[in-house]
């Protein structure tokens, strides 16, 4: 990294492991600063901890009052909290999982690590699938959006928190991908959202990869509404291929000012639309 230092790098390029999976705890590390310390958990602890968590556990309020983003007053919550992070999943323990299986219709792995990660699945706190990931997990091909909302719901009542659909290609819109993002609100009722983006002809590995280390970092630092968190990430990826299209993969080191900004760059940003069915 040529000695230069920042946050969101050694948050990503640290705490990504073989496995494209990612669990966090704190408590076990001390902090001269008094912040909340997190360190890496292997499988088996992941699986172990959540036997011991209680399910559904909340974040108290005080927690949220962060970065005057939300005034609480006698109870009054505004709309914005109901997409709060701290709402949604306890980020006392958190688990992001990439199931890293193929693309485009490939599979990378053996058929095995599919049935692995579909067993895995009702551990997961958020998962991180591409199109063609979803469809392995699910057993549902996916043409129109309606299969795609067929796709969350599975994976939400198999346990996932927060299920975050990364590319979904229609043959109708050749010019745009499609993210998704669904959870259960605080009516129990799910919840659906998704982001049209741009599409840069731009083949490489990686970007999948500098996603969800992205998202992990947001969350962690600065939590909040996951929509914006999402919103931003987006934002960063975008323009770390825009600006490596000279080359044959993702210049990361030459885009770390990017990477380990606050994702506001240009100030634009790929506003979330809901999907209602």
């Amino acid at each position: 990294m040529n000695g230069h230092t920042n946050d969101h790098m050694n948050d990503h390029m640290n705490g990504h492991t073989n496995s494209h999976t990612h669990g966090l705890t704190n408590g076990h590390m001390d902090e001269p600063n008094g912040e909340h310390p997190y360190r890496l958990m292997n499988s088996n602890e992941l699986k172990s901890s959540h036997q011991i968590i209680p399910q559904g556990k909340q974040i108290h309020e005080k927690d949220m009052l962060k970065n005057n983003i939300l005034t609480i007053s006698q109870g009054r919550k505004k709309d914005e909290e109901l997409y709060f992070i701290e709402n949604i999943i306890n980020l006392n323990f958190l688990w992001v999982c990439d199931p890293v299986m193929g693309d485009n219709g490939r599979l990378y792995v053996d058929e095995r690590v599919v049935e692995s990660y579909k067993k895995a699945i009702e551990y997961v706190d958020i998962i991180t699938p591409n199109q063609y990931e979803t469809e392995l997990l699910c057993g549902i091909k996916i043409n129109e959006e309606k299969d795609v909302i067929k796709c969350l719901d599975v994976l939400l009542h198999k346990g996932v928190k927060i299920v975050i659909i990364t590319s979904v290609n229609y043959n109708f819109d050749k010019d745009h991908l499609f993210l998704y993002v669904s959870f259960f609100n605080n009516k129990n009722k799910i919840v659906y959202f998704k982001y049209k983006i741009l599409k840069i002809h731009f083949n490489c590995f990686g970007s999948g990869d500098l996603f969800s280390c992205l998202l992990l970092s947001f969350i962690v630092k600065q939590k909040g509404n996951i929509l914006h968190i999402i919103s931003k990430v987006l934002n960063i990826v975008q323009n770390v291929i825009k600006n490596s299209l000279t080359g044959l993969e993702l210049n990361i080191i030459e885009n770390q000012d990017i990477i380990a900004s606050d994702g506001l760059i240009n100030d634009i940003l790929i506003k979330e639309e809901p999907v209602f069915f």
